[in-house]
């Protein structure tokens, strides 16, 4: 998958743990289809110079959350399930995109799919619920 720097992009807000990673960007690019991207720097690598794993991982979850966010209605969620399988590495530089999409919505529940790229190479997979929670939030 190619990054699209031509979607309607806006920063995920909310402070706390998202601005020590970020900024993550944001994007539906249709129902219950959206994108989520980073610009992998250094302060991303790990040890041995690749993205480290937790920040793959935090990323997705970012990505995901903020989707499930926008495919609950903008009412808050929490991921309650969060599964990934680091499939290559990414890199200083790189690109860091991604996709998540609305498994299946329940009334009280999001199951969702995602995936993440660091410009062309595949380097994740990721899957989770998220529960809906009652009120208003942030995305």
């Amino acid at each position: 998958m190619k990054y699209d720097p031509t979607l309607p992009w806006r920063n995920v807000l909310g402070g706390g743990f998202n601005d020590h990673i970020g900024p993550v960007m944001f994007a539906q690019v249709g129902e219950g289809d959206y994108r989520f991207a980073l610009q992998l720097e250094d302060r991303h690598m790990n040890s041995v110079g690749v993205a480290h794993g937790g920040l793959l991982m935090s990323v997705a979850d970012t990505g995901m959350g903020t989707s499930a966010f926008t495919a609950a209605g903008e009412k808050p969620v929490a991921t309650i399930d969060f599964e990934c399988d680091f499939l290559a590495p990414g890199k200083n530089g790189q690109m860091l995109h991604g996709k998540a999409s609305v498994v299946r919505k329940a009334r009280e529940f999001l199951f969702m799919q995602g995936e993440i790229y660091a410009d062309t190479r595949h380097v994740l997979r990721a899957s989770g619920i998220w529960v809906i929670r009652s009120g208003g939030g942030k995305p």
